[in-house]
């Protein structure tokens, strides 16, 4: 008796439209990244880890990643306020499957820039500590 044929998988595309508008600008990744190695972070510090970012497309980006669900703002309740940002669950899980792709990348070419903040190590991610 023959085999059935291996039915084809159709993978609708459309959902990742608004999510990849945001998540492919310039400084979208980075800022899910230094988020992700160290927690929480202020506005200021985002801007001095990320160097030569502006302020209005720092505030932007992270608008826009507070928008659909990845990033998580804080308002603490001091003179004058204190603004807090950090991953919400969804964005520490794309983190996570981000990984994959940078060890992809390393192995064909990508490099390290001097001075990189953004970091992920262990032994589960398979990328070595420091890389």
């Amino acid at each position: 008796m023959k085999k059935p044929a291996p039915r084809e998988t159709s993978i609708c595309f459309c959902p990742l439209t608004g999510l990849l508008d945001v998540v492919a600008k310039k400084w979208a990744l980075l800022i899910i990244a230094i988020l992700g190695n160290e927690g929480e972070k202020g506005f200021n510090e985002l801007k001095r880890e990320l160097g030569c970012i502006s302020p209005k497309p720092l505030s932007d980006t992270l608008k826009n990643l507070e928008r659909i669900g990845l990033v998580d703002k804080r308002v603490q309740d001091t003179s004058p306020p204190t603004v807090r940002y950090s991953l919400t669950p969804d964005g520490r899980e794309l983190r996570e499957h981000l990984v994959p792709l940078l060890v992809w990348v390393s192995k064909h070419g990508g490099h390290e820039m001097p001075g990189c903040p953004i970091h992920f190590g262990g032994k589960e991610s398979g990328v070595p500590k420091g890389k």
